[in-house]
């Protein structure tokens, strides 16, 4: 009986061993953030972008897949440091991707608003509005300079007079 019991959890052993060792597909690995994401699993689903980053560098959606693992650690991690260094290395790695002028802008308000280096903050706000300057978040991006480092319950907000 005992030896038995052996087999079969030697067999367990093995299958997930032989299991964990396959390489998921890239549409696997983005319908498993997803999944971990409708879960509200935040470091799964980190986890999930960083395999689909680092396995599937070459895809048609590995920008977006790097934009979408910054805004994970930004949002819903609070590591903000990684989300930085991610959209950091997003906009070395595909200076071409339609995302670069959001990264960029989130660069910017994740200095000013989370990790409160101003200076790195100015810097990154300028250089958007350097490159962008009639961009549709350049208004957002001069507010935001406007009032870096002010707490947010100290600012006249001014509606508008038909509000």
């Amino acid at each position: 009986m005992i030896k038995g019991l052996t087999i079969v959890a030697s067999m367990l052993i093995f299958a997930l061993v032989v299991g964990c060792g396959k390489k998921m597909t890239e549409e696997q690995l983005y319908a498993q953030a997803l999944d971990f994401q409708e879960k509200q699993q935040w470091d799964d689903v980190a986890n999930s972008y960083e395999k689909l980053v680092a396995q599937y560098p070459e895809s048609d959606k590995a920008d977006e897949h790097m934009y979408n693992l910054g805004m994970v650690y930004a949002n819903n991690v609070k590591n903000y440091d990684n989300a930085i260094k991610t959209w950091t290395k997003l906009l070395e790695d595909y200076s071409q991707s339609r995302l670069v002028v959001n990264t960029k802008f989130m660069i910017g308000y994740c200095y000013a608003n989370n990790v409160g280096d101003l200076d790195s903050a100015r810097k990154a706000y300028q250089e958007f509005l350097s490159e962008y300057p009639d961009h549709e978040l350049s208004p957002s991006v001069q507010w935001e300079l406007g009032h870096l480092g002010q707490d947010i319950s100290d600012i006249d907000l001014q509606l508008g007079e038909d509000e």
